[in-house]
């Protein structure tokens, strides 16, 4: 409710377009109701608010990651739509808990950075506006404004991991050891010494940027750094390539970064590593089970999670190395594709008619509208937005 009220004022300001989403799970009894008084408490504001249903049958185990995921699917799916970003509440006791569950699982220099003020996913610009504020600092806005907000049960239920790491952060505070300052500067300082590594990376020529036909390049030098090092550059590589939703652990990095000092392929979290010539090729993993979805003539969809793709006629989207790239060469007139290298080809989404046909969209970089009568079109969302050391 806060940072309704605080975008409320920033969008009268600056002039921009504003309204809130209030996201029903359908967990428990009468949550529809509470998000009706939400959106009524919004509108009585001046808030333009809508709500949004998971329709989606809930998990039995991981429930808070599984409605975190419905939540994300949707909000990102609106902001998309509208062409808009995503402002969320997350405040510095929330990132205390992050880098306590982190730290308990053994995360690296990034992990401990916790969330970051400014993200992409899916191609939507994230923003945690309140990320440094303090909790009953936001609590005293709520009562200066007059903003009445609801309770959450699940924040009292100790069968969730992050309700007891803030039980046991506040037992910390309360006996003066002051658990969530010292997690924040560790947060701060984290992030702070990973981007300037990353950034030093980048300024070396060994973290290059993410190319429009979604694939990287890994220098041969790249490989002489020490463990610690290569470890975090190669995670770096495997989240812009493949954005996967949990990065892979530590055991499987040093195992990644032994067979590809060793000059062996290698694949880890929907990345594979191709050794050519004197670098390394870097694509998407197709994977076993290949992603597909429908696109209705005129439409454009969401396709693996990082493609935009837009096409003229009803298709099925899927990789082109799903099925093989065959005799066929029809790629060579699609714009974008003639000088990528056949491995990357393969991991490209082509549109497959209702009769078989294969329209190879052309690879945009502008984010442009695609009307109907265009020619089919794909664009990858990290393309531009997911540069090294602009993320974080």
């Amino acid at each position: 409710m806060a940072l309704a009220q605080l975008a409320k004022v920033y969008a009268a300001r600056h002039g921009a377009a504003h309204r809130a989403l209030v996201v029903d799970h359908g967990l428990r009894p009468g949550s529809a109701e509470e998000a009706g008084r939400v959106a009524a408490r919004l509108r009585a504001f001046g808030i333009t608010a809508d709500v949004l249903e998971v329709t989606a049958q809930p998990v039995s185990t991981g429930i808070q990651e599984w409605a975190r995921a419905r939540r994300y699917d949707l909000l990102l799916r609106e902001a998309r739509r509208t062409g808009g970003c995503l402002l969320l509440g997350h405040h510095a006791a929330d990132q205390a808990e992050t880098v306590m569950m982190r730290l308990a699982r053994g995360s690296g220099l990034a992990g401990l950075a916790g969330m970051r003020q400014v993200t992409f996913r899916e191609g939507v610009a994230i923003l945690r506006p309140l990320l440094a504020a303090d909790r009953a600092a936001i609590l005293d806005y709520c009562d200066d404004e007059g903003l009445v907000f609801e309770r959450d049960p699940s924040n009292a239920d100790s069968r969730f991991e992050r309700v007891r790491c803030r039980r046991a952060l506040a037992a910390m505070d309360r006996s003066g050891l002051a658990g969530s300052s010292c997690l924040l500067r560790l947060s701060r300082a984290a992030a702070g010494i990973d981007s300037a590594f990353l950034d030093r990376l980048a300024r070396a020529g060994l973290l290059t940027s993410l190319s429009a036909a979604g694939h990287m390049t890994l220098r041969a030098a790249a490989l002489r750094l020490p463990q610690p090092a290569l470890m975090r550059l190669l995670a770096r590589v495997i989240q812009l390539v493949a954005t996967p939703r949990h990065g892979p652990g530590q055991d499987a990095l040093e195992r990644l970064g032994t067979r590809i000092r060793d000059d062996r392929p290698a694949t880890l979290g929907g990345v594979r590593f191709t050794l050519t010539g004197e670098e390394w090729l870097v694509t998407a993993e197709i994977g076993r089970r290949p992603p597909r979805c429908h696109v209705a003539a005129g439409q454009t969809v969401l396709f693996a999670g990082n493609w935009l793709v837009s096409s003229p006629v009803d298709a099925m989207v899927r990789y082109l190395g799903e099925a093989g790239s065959g005799p066929r060469a029809g790629w060579r007139d699609s714009a974008g594709w003639s000088g990528v290298p056949s491995l990357v080809r393969r991991s490209l989404p082509v549109l497959e008619t209702l009769d078989g046909a294969l329209l190879y969209p052309h690879l945009t970089t502008d984010g442009r509208d695609v009307r109907a009568d265009f020619m089919a079109t794909a664009e990858c969302l990290r393309y531009g937005s997911a540069l090294p050391g602009k993320t974080s």
